[in-house]
Protein backbone atom coordinates (compact mmCIF):
# COMPACT_ATOMS: atom_id res chain seq x y z
CA UNK A 1 0.00 0.00 0.00
CA UNK A 2 1.55 3.18 -0.89
CA UNK A 3 0.83 5.90 1.49
CA UNK A 4 0.57 10.00 -0.46
CA UNK A 5 0.81 13.01 1.58
CA UNK A 6 -2.42 13.96 0.07
CA UNK A 7 -4.53 10.90 1.86
CA UNK A 8 -5.54 11.97 5.11
CA UNK A 9 -7.49 8.54 5.99
CA UNK A 10 -3.90 6.84 7.43
CA UNK A 11 -3.10 9.74 9.78
CA UNK A 12 -6.29 9.55 11.59
CA UNK A 13 -6.34 5.96 12.25
CA UNK A 14 -2.74 6.89 13.74
CA UNK A 15 -4.37 9.68 15.93
CA UNK A 16 -6.98 8.47 16.64
CA UNK A 17 -9.00 9.20 20.38
CA UNK A 18 -7.60 7.99 23.23
CA UNK A 19 -10.23 6.16 25.30
CA UNK A 20 -7.92 5.48 28.22
CA UNK A 21 -6.99 6.54 31.15
CA UNK A 22 -3.60 6.53 32.54
CA UNK A 23 -3.62 6.07 36.13
CA UNK A 24 -0.41 5.66 36.76
CA UNK A 25 0.86 8.92 37.60
CA UNK A 26 -2.64 9.15 40.24
CA UNK A 27 -1.45 6.17 41.46
CA UNK A 28 1.85 7.39 42.10
CA UNK A 29 0.37 10.58 43.71
CA UNK A 30 -1.62 8.80 46.07
CA UNK A 31 1.25 6.75 47.11
CA UNK A 32 2.93 9.37 48.04
CA UNK A 33 0.12 11.10 49.93
CA UNK A 34 -0.06 7.86 51.76
CA UNK A 35 3.05 7.50 52.95
CA UNK A 36 3.25 11.21 54.28
CA UNK A 37 0.12 10.57 56.47
CA UNK A 38 1.16 7.54 57.53
CA UNK A 39 5.15 9.58 58.46
CA UNK A 40 3.09 12.45 59.74
CA UNK A 41 0.08 11.03 61.96
CA UNK A 42 2.43 9.79 65.00
CA UNK A 43 3.59 13.36 65.08
CA UNK A 44 0.20 15.04 65.19
CA UNK A 45 -1.18 12.68 68.12
CA UNK A 46 1.98 13.30 70.32
CA UNK A 47 3.56 15.99 69.48
CA UNK A 48 1.03 18.16 71.94
CA UNK A 49 2.68 19.92 74.99
CA UNK A 50 0.47 20.41 77.72
CA UNK A 51 1.68 22.02 80.86
CA UNK A 52 -1.20 21.52 83.04
CA UNK A 53 -2.53 24.38 85.75
CA UNK A 54 -1.44 24.74 89.63
CA UNK A 55 -4.43 24.35 91.34
CA UNK A 56 -5.81 26.59 94.42
CA UNK A 57 -9.02 25.05 95.38
CA UNK A 58 -10.77 26.29 98.09
CA UNK A 59 -11.94 23.87 101.28
CA UNK A 60 -14.15 21.43 100.51
CA UNK A 61 -15.85 20.05 103.62
CA UNK A 62 -15.48 16.18 103.57
CA UNK A 63 -18.26 14.66 104.11
CA UNK A 64 -19.27 12.25 107.23
CA UNK A 65 -20.46 9.20 104.57
CA UNK A 66 -17.07 9.36 102.82
CA UNK A 67 -14.13 6.69 102.32
CA UNK A 68 -10.80 7.30 101.35
CA UNK A 69 -8.81 5.40 98.64
CA UNK A 70 -5.24 6.29 98.14
CA UNK A 71 -2.74 4.52 95.59
CA UNK A 72 1.02 4.23 96.86
CA UNK A 73 3.98 3.59 95.38
CA UNK A 74 4.81 1.32 93.81
CA UNK A 75 1.13 0.50 93.09
CA UNK A 76 -0.43 -0.68 96.65
CA UNK A 77 -4.05 0.34 96.90
CA UNK A 78 -6.05 1.17 100.53
CA UNK A 79 -9.30 1.80 101.57
CA UNK A 80 -8.96 4.01 104.16
CA UNK A 81 -5.80 1.85 106.16
CA UNK A 82 -6.56 -1.34 104.72
CA UNK A 83 -4.55 -2.57 102.21
CA UNK A 84 -6.53 -4.08 98.75
CA UNK A 85 -6.28 -5.43 95.47
CA UNK A 86 -8.11 -3.88 92.42
CA UNK A 87 -10.69 -6.27 92.37
CA UNK A 88 -10.76 -6.14 96.41
CA UNK A 89 -11.36 -2.49 95.94
CA UNK A 90 -14.19 -2.60 93.66
CA UNK A 91 -16.29 -5.65 95.56
CA UNK A 92 -15.72 -3.82 98.80
CA UNK A 93 -17.10 -0.48 97.21
CA UNK A 94 -19.61 -2.41 95.67
CA UNK A 95 -21.27 -3.52 98.91
CA UNK A 96 -20.81 -0.11 100.48
CA UNK A 97 -22.55 1.39 97.36
CA UNK A 98 -25.51 -1.36 97.72
CA UNK A 99 -26.52 -0.13 101.24
CA UNK A 100 -25.60 3.68 101.05
CA UNK A 101 -25.41 5.39 97.19
CA UNK A 102 -24.67 8.46 98.14
CA UNK A 103 -21.87 7.49 99.19
CA UNK A 104 -18.17 9.73 98.32
CA UNK A 105 -15.35 8.39 97.71
CA UNK A 106 -11.98 10.45 98.18
CA UNK A 107 -9.31 9.55 96.08
CA UNK A 108 -5.33 10.22 96.73
CA UNK A 109 -2.71 8.92 94.95
CA UNK A 110 1.15 9.68 94.40
CA UNK A 111 1.92 11.97 91.37
CA UNK A 112 4.85 9.76 90.49
CA UNK A 113 2.54 6.84 89.99
CA UNK A 114 1.70 5.32 86.41
CA UNK A 115 -0.83 7.04 84.94
CA UNK A 116 -2.23 3.98 83.85
CA UNK A 117 -2.70 2.72 86.82
CA UNK A 118 -4.62 5.87 88.46
CA UNK A 119 -6.87 5.34 85.43
CA UNK A 120 -7.60 1.48 86.68
CA UNK A 121 -8.40 2.37 89.90
CA UNK A 122 -10.52 5.54 89.23
CA UNK A 123 -12.10 3.25 86.86
CA UNK A 124 -12.91 0.10 89.32
CA UNK A 125 -14.13 2.68 91.34
CA UNK A 126 -16.68 4.36 89.06
CA UNK A 127 -17.69 0.68 87.83
CA UNK A 128 -18.42 -0.31 90.91
CA UNK A 129 -21.18 1.97 91.44
CA UNK A 130 -19.91 4.99 93.30
CA UNK A 131 -21.24 8.03 91.43
CA UNK A 132 -19.58 10.83 93.77
CA UNK A 133 -16.06 10.85 93.29
CA UNK A 134 -13.45 13.25 94.55
CA UNK A 135 -9.70 13.62 93.91
CA UNK A 136 -7.50 14.83 96.54
CA UNK A 137 -4.83 17.58 95.34
CA UNK A 138 -2.14 19.42 97.12
CA UNK A 139 -2.46 23.28 96.49
CA UNK A 140 0.34 24.91 94.50
CA UNK A 141 2.43 27.37 95.74
CA UNK A 142 1.39 31.30 95.42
Amino acid sequence: MNVSASDPEPIRKKRGLMSEVNVINLVDVMLVLLIIFILVAPIIEHGISIRLPETRPARIERPEDSLTVSVSPPGRIFIGNQRVTLDELQERLREVARVNPEISVTFRADEKLDYGLVVKVLDGIRNSGVTRIGIATKPGAG
